[in-house]
């Protein structure tokens, strides 16, 4: 269970990406780039999702050896992808150490109901959102 001062590491994280860029890469060179270049953050991607969607794949989250070889190149902190309500992919990402999670929407279709409990998880998890509704059903 989460305790008072893991929320409070999760919230001083979390304003560490204040006023950043948080830039998609798809490999350690690219990761690299997005570091010299000032970025705050990188979201560790195997493939755009939306491509993967659009070709009939269905978008997961990325491949372990990926995230670890991004996390292994750069000193700036690491998030990933898992799907909506996919616990077992939080899990991996916590253990593979990233810093960020992200319980995305972008990889698959938005669950009115099913979403990972974050407060039996460590580290942060983020998400983007189109209205307050989306942002409360992350929290609830």
């Amino acid at each position: 269970m989460l305790t008072d001062k893991d929320y409070t590491t999760k919230v001083g994280l979390a304003r560490m990406l204040e006023g950043g860029v948080i830039m998609d890469v798809t490999n350690a060179e690219q990761a690299k780039i997005a570091e010299d270049a000032g970025a705050v953050a990188v979201m560790a991607l195997e493939r755009i999702p939306a491509d993967i969607r659009s070709q009939g794949g269905v978008a997961r989250m990325s491949n372990p050896l990926l995230i670890r070889g991004i996390q292994e190149a750069v000193s700036i902190p690491v998030m990933a992808k898992c799907r909506i309500g996919h616990f077992a992919e939080a899990q991996v990402l916590e253990s593979l150490g990233v810093d960020f999670i992200d319980e995305s929407e972008v990889l698959t279709p938005a669950d009115e109901t099913y979403h990972i409990d974050k407060l039996k998880f460590k580290i942060p998890f983020v998400c983007g959102c189109r209205e307050i509704g989306e942002a409360l059903r992350r929290i609830s």
